[in-house]
């Protein structure tokens, strides 16, 4: 009777505990991409209590943690970030988590062997190398799939400020070692560019805007910095922001606004106004690096404005002569 009733009383343990282990094994699982783990360890009968989906459904993990390249491009579909609007007028935006840690380190890895002595775009395509930007640059391959999602989350967050029929620019990674800077200047044109279309027309463009994005943040100093931009409230740089954004300086004056290099946080600012006339207020820098290494991406989203031999749009007014880019003052 001990024995049978042992027997029974096993039985019903089992029971209970194999579903147990069963919602235990989909609480972690959906809480983390821990199943290919904890499988192993769990008894095979287990899996009639688990749809079959769940082990295919779950993010394989690398051994240090990372995802894979077909997980991160699932992941970067869904990332999620915050903003914070800066100025109004300009419009400048902070994006937090604009791209996770594994997103900045495989761009890169993507971009890295290209890497050489930044130069500066003039007018009509030429190009430029001078002593006011010392940094390194490199091109992202517009290909790329991890590319291809950033630049769609880019567009998502400009809305209706660009077109589907208006591309990015070439993605450019920029490399700062100890003393390397970029002296003031804008990422606009002082005269529209030329470009063409599949049709083979020909179109006038510009950079309406500009994302500069922290990719990676091991150095000191290294701050991108801003000295027309004031922030929207007064004394709103009194610990709001912790360290991330400062008050700049200028001529030993305190001026302007800059931000500290954090990986994966971004900047955003509108470069032109309506008409396509540059705004020179979003004038900044990339100040020098005191210690170690900073990796920034620039993304520039292109606005058309009319075609070159007039077409079927009114190109009058268009051009603008105002402001400066590639430039540094003096």
């Amino acid at each position: 009777m001990h024995l049978k009733g042992g027997n029974y009383t096993t039985k019903a343990f089992l029971s209970f505990s194999i579903p147990l282990s069963a919602v235990l094994a989909l609480y972690l699982g959906f809480r983390q991409p821990l199943l290919p783990v904890l499988r192993s360890y769990l008894p095979r009968r287990l899996d009639v209590y688990l749809p079959a989906r769940l082990w295919e459904a779950t993010p394989a993990v690398n051994l240090d943690g990372t995802l894979s390249p077909g997980d991160l491009l699932k992941a970067c579909e869904g990332h999620q970030y915050t903003t914070e609007i800066i100025s109004l007028d300009p419009l400048l935006i902070y994006i937090n988590n604009f791209t996770s840690a594994q997103e900045a380190e495989e761009l890169i890895k993507l971009g890295s062997p290209e890497f050489a002595e930044s130069f500066i775009s003039r007018s009509r395509g030429s190009t430029q190398r001078v002593t006011g930007r010392t940094s390194q640059s490199a091109p992202l391959p517009m290909n790329d799939p991890l590319v291809l999602c950033l630049l769609s989350r880019a567009r998502k967050f400009m809305g209706s400020m660009l077109l589907p029929s208006e591309p990015f620019s070439i993605p450019q990674l920029v490399r700062y070692f100890p003393s390397q800077k970029y002296d003031l200047h804008t990422d606009f044109w002082p005269e529209h560019q030329i470009t063409s279309l599949e049709d083979g027309k020909q179109v006038y463009f510009n950079r309406i805007a500009s994302f500069f994005v922290f990719l990676r943040d091991n150095c000191t100093e290294g701050y991108t910095y801003f000295p027309l931009v004031e922030p929207s409230l007064p004394n709103i740089l009194d610990g709001t922001y912790n360290d991330r954004i400062a008050q700049g300086e200028m001529n030993g004056e305190a001026k302007g606004i800059k931000f500290k290099p954090m990986r994966g946080n971004a900047v955003f600012w509108v470069n032109l106004d309506k008409d396509g006339k540059g705004d020179r207020r979003v004038v900044h820098a990339g100040l020098p690096v005191d210690e170690g290494e900073k990796i920034g991406l620039n993304i520039w989203p292109r606005k058309y404005f009319g075609y070159v031999d007039g077409g079927d749009e009114d190109r009058e007014g268009m051009a603008t002569k105002e402001g400066w880019s590639g430039r540094w003052k003096d």
